[in-house]
């Protein structure tokens, strides 16, 4: 299940001054609930058998469909927000090309130092994806955890400052990771 967010604005940064809203919420409503229903018929229908390649299908789509509405009424759309409830989502912004995304991959880790109580982090890793590219980054962000030692926060701290950067072959790179602690509700983003 995912949960939308799209973001617009007025074409030249006009605001309605008898309604104070940049735009028509209720033209914003009509235009969410007609591509939430085509999605949910073309979701899993798919020209690839890669997820990414998939998602970038589904964004591409929406994010069209939206712009064209948007234009229609005067707007702009600036930003499109897909959100899995398990927390993972892929997202696009007005200052990236059509082309880019970003992808957040949750890793969870249980830090248990000797002496002291343990530790549930969530690892958000965001992906700045590049066009058709087909790596999995859900075992990419695998494969950069399991070489490293952690024994406390300040060791993943450390360890995940010097993965930020990290680029993949097709030029995609991890561009953040949070560092969710959820026993202690703290979230750092590196």
């Amino acid at each position: 299940m995912f949960h939308l967010a799209a973001g617009f604005s007025p074409k030249g940064g006009r605001i309605d001054p008898l309604s104070g809203m940049s735009v028509n919420l209720m033209d914003v409503d009509q235009w969410l609930g007609a591509l939430t229903a085509e999605l949910e018929q073309d979701l899993f229908v798919s020209k690839s058998a890669s997820l990414n390649h998939a998602l970038a299908e589904v964004m591409a789509v929406a994010r069209l469909k939206l712009a064209e509405n948007a234009e229609q009424a005067e707007a702009v759309l600036t930003s499109l927000t897909f959100r899995e409830e398990r927390g993972w989502s892929f997202q696009w912004n007005s200052q990236q090309s059509p082309e880019q995304q970003r992808f957040v991959y949750s890793h969870f880790l249980e830090l248990v130092p000797q002496g002291q109580s343990s530790r549930l982090l969530r690892l958000d890793f965001v992906w700045c994806r590049v066009f058709d590219c087909e790596e999995d980054y859900q075992h990419e962000g695998f494969r950069l955890l399991k070489g490293l030692k952690l024994s406390g926060l300040e060791d993943v701290l450390t360890q995940m400052a010097l993965l930020k950067g990290h680029k993949l072959s097709s030029e995609s790179h991890l561009e953040s990771i949070r560092v969710n602690v959820l026993s202690e509700q703290v979230c750092l983003t590196i």
